[in-house]
């Protein structure tokens, strides 16, 4: 009985939160296209869902990989980023992220930020996001390749948050093919 009402609050969750927070996923005050940006597969959100609330015992989705990535070259390193958008009705902590090559010898990760790709603040920069319900958020890995184009390899985000005082982490798939980000002196991206 309570996997099928696991079951249920997800399609219902799902079904709630899939026809929201569609479009541009970027902070008021910045561009709404990033410099150099990529963009992702239409309609590739991931969705990770909270434990049930005791009150209503439905699960609603927590956060989703929205649409849309960015790139840029600072260099020899990339940036790469991927917005990020609360849907469930809780506020959550943002507290850390581990970008996860899952290719090895292909990129060195070198650090990451609550920003999307291009933007400093002047290294001004949160340690932790909290995000209400609708809000987005970036978040940008900065790599640097170890080969001479980035190869057909997934770069995925693995995110820690809090939820009341609960800590969890989940990853979100973020880049599934780098050979699809620019770089210079390597072929264009297969369109």
């Amino acid at each position: 009985m309570a996997a099928v009402t696991l079951l249920v609050g997800l399609a219902v969750g799902y079904a709630v939160g899939h026809g929201q927070g569609r479009g541009t996923a970027a902070a008021p005050d910045k561009p709404a296209t990033p410099t150099g940006q990529a963009q992702g597969a239409v309609g590739s959100e991931t969705i990770v869902a909270v434990a049930p609330s005791a009150s209503t015992g439905f699960s609603v989705p927590a956060l989703t990989e929205d649409p849309g990535t960015c790139s840029v070259q600072a260099g020899r390193n990339l940036e790469l980023g991927i917005p990020v958008t609360k849907r469930s009705g809780e506020t959550v902590l943002l507290e850390s992220v581990k970008p996860v090559p899952l290719v090895s010898g292909i990129l060195k990760v070198l650090t990451w930020r609550w920003d999307p790709c291009g933007f400093d603040h002047d290294g001004i920069v949160p340690d932790k996001v909290e995000l209400g319900p609708g809000e987005t958020t970036w978040v940008t890995a900065v790599v640097r390749p170890l080969i001479a184009c980035p190869a057909p390899a997934p770069l995925q985000f693995q995110v820690t948050y809090s939820v009341n005082s609960q800590q969890r982490t989940f990853n979100l798939p973020g880049f599934p093919d780098l050979s699809a980000v620019h770089y210079s002196g390597c072929p264009p991206p297969a369109a």
